[in-house]
């Protein structure tokens, strides 16, 4: 914590006379109401990855079909795979809100496409000749 915040002490706040506890307790709960409005606000902005979408979502957002996105997700950086079988098949997979917005962000060409994108973003998915 910074210099310039300065909170009392336990033993300055038992010095606090019981008059003015009411006022104090109010001043703590507006102190608490402020800090939590922007902790909410800082996590909303940068987004989090707890927030995430199902595979029928994440395609709908990038405008490509559902199997594309299965097919090449981990690859795109959108698919977070939090199980897999034991061939190393995913089974639970998951695709995280701040993901796929850096994906869109980081690919306008798609964007513009959607609806239209039949194969991955340049540069990205399947490589070699005929893909």
């Amino acid at each position: 914590m910074s210099a310039s915040v300065r909170l009392p002490t336990v033993d300055e706040v038992a010095q606090v006379a019981t008059a003015e506890l009411p006022a104090f307790a109010a001043r703590l709960a507006s102190l608490l109401v402020q800090t939590t409005l922007r902790l909410q606000a800082e996590v909303r902005d940068q987004g989090d990855d707890c927030e995430a979408w199902d595979v029928e979502e994440a395609a709908r957002r990038i405008g490509c079909s559902v199997d594309l996105v299965r097919e090449h997700g981990e690859a795109w950086g959108i698919a977070l795979v939090l199980s897999r079988d034991r061939n190393g098949k995913p089974t639970r997979t998951i695709y995280p809100r701040a993901r796929l917005q850096d994906f869109l962000a980081a690919r306008p060409a798609a964007v513009a496409r959607r609806g239209n994108m039949k194969h991955p973003p340049a540069g990205q998915g399947r490589t070699g000749s005929g893909g």
